[in-house]
């Protein structure tokens, strides 16, 4: 009831500035809480019990409240939230005349009660799942059994597989808000346009999306299957750049975003948030665009590659490679292209070494390209591709 109070104060300012009447709001127990003449703010007014008795209008000229206390003449109406009558709208003014005003007043009151109470929710479900994300993703140590349930109270899966989006926008959020003309854009509606935006960008409407601070929005992208997963990441720089082209709409035009790798549980997914968080860092350090970092671009991991050992390069994308390791002819691919390599990427002579003809070194060298879409005219990821294959000689 304490929300019904503010609203009751703050709604009575705006219709006031639309109603020809003044208006009053009166609580279940009949005080009114809301009133253009703010003199009778806390005062009882019994008709309006008689109002939530009945849940009806009830009517009052000049000859019924000439015998009444603080009762002006006017219509005295039940205002119904979620189905229950919360308290009572008094539209002050001869009867007949308020009359044809009094179901629009009561209506657009109400429309204000839900819309409040909406955003009220919003609001919370936002700072609940705020604190949830930064407990999963920035605590130390995190106790299992409490992160479970946290999940099952949430409605989320524990052991659904994930990756952790990260997106930086520096401080382009309060630098837009403070330069937003007579207050265009404020700061709690560009929060809520910027969530919306990410999750339709990456088709996650119903995943964890929160800020962790001003500058910091983390999603939690659910996986279903390997297939799944591939295709996501495949679509990463794509989704991307779509939401960049969303966000400029709000002047947020700045900004950087990775993606880690998937793990299996909500207890892990701290690994994915600081592979992105380490693949924004080196991005920025190395200039790389556009700003969008996965370990699924071979262009980014061969920039990248200087700065990682070659054990933990090699651990992170061994999913990447998943599809040229289940070949049957694996091994054959694998030494064919070595070979190519340690021929300084000459055909007819890796050929001949291998003693095979030209074209079907052309046609297994092309088909490792489509199972990792690996560019290996590129001499910095075929230099890649080659170190991670080589170690496993």
């Amino acid at each position: 009831m304490e929300r019904f109070v503010q609203f009751a104060q703050q709604t009575v300012k705006t219709v006031s500035k639309i109603s020809p009447f003044p208006i009053s709001l009166s609580d279940r127990q009949g005080y009114i809480i809301g009133d253009t003449n703010s003199d009778r703010i806390g005062k009882i007014h019994k008709p309006s019990v008689e109002v939530i008795k009945l849940n009806k209008a009830i009517l009052f000229d000049d000859n019924t409240v000439s015998t009444m206390e603080n009762v002006l003449p006017g219509i005295a109406l039940p205002l119904c939230f979620e189905h229950q009558t919360a308290g009572v709208l008094g539209i002050i003014g001869d009867p007949h005349q308020v009359m044809p005003y009094a179901e629009l007043i009561k209506n657009y009151v109400e429309t204000m009660w839900h819309e409040t109470i909406h955003s009220h929710i919003e609001e919370l479900e936002s700072k609940i799942t705020e604190s949830f994300i930064q407990y999963i993703l920035l605590e130390n140590k995190r106790n299992i059994e409490k992160l479970k349930e946290y999940c099952s109270i949430l409605h989320m899966e524990y052991l659904l597989p994930r990756c952790c989006i990260v997106i930086d926008i520096g401080n382009s959020l309060i630098t837009t808000v403070q330069a937003a003309k007579n207050h265009a854009f404020s700061m709690e509606y560009l929060r809520r346009e910027i969530l919306y935006c990410i999750r339709k960008a990456y088709q996650a409407e119903t995943a964890a999306c929160a800020f962790l601070n001003p500058q910091k929005i983390v999603l939690l992208k659910a996986i279903n299957d390997i297939t799944d997963y591939h295709s996501f990441m495949a679509d990463f720089k794509k989704n991307s750049l779509e939401l960049m082209e969303m966000l400029n709409v709000y002047h947020l035009n700045a900004f950087t975003v990775a993606v880690g790798n998937k793990y299996e549980s909500m207890d892990k997914l701290c690994f994915s948030y600081e592979e992105a968080e380490n693949l924004i860092k080196l991005g920025k350090q190395t200039k790389i665009n556009p700003a969008i970092y996965s370990f699924y671009d071979w262009n980014v991991l061969a920039q990248l590659f200087p700065f990682y050992d070659t054990n933990d390069i090699h651990s992170i994308i061994q999913l990447r490679l998943r599809n040229l390791y289940h070949q049957k002819n694996f091994l054959e691919l694998k030494q064919n292209f070595l070979t190519y390599c340690d021929c300084n990427l000459n055909l007819s002579k890796a050929a001949k070494l291998l003693f095979i003809h030209r074209n079907t070194l052309i046609y297994r060298l092309n088909k490792i390209e489509a199972l990792t879409q690996i560019d290996l005219g590129c001499f910095a990821q075929s230099m890649l591709l080659y170190v991670l294959l080589k170690r496993e000689t």
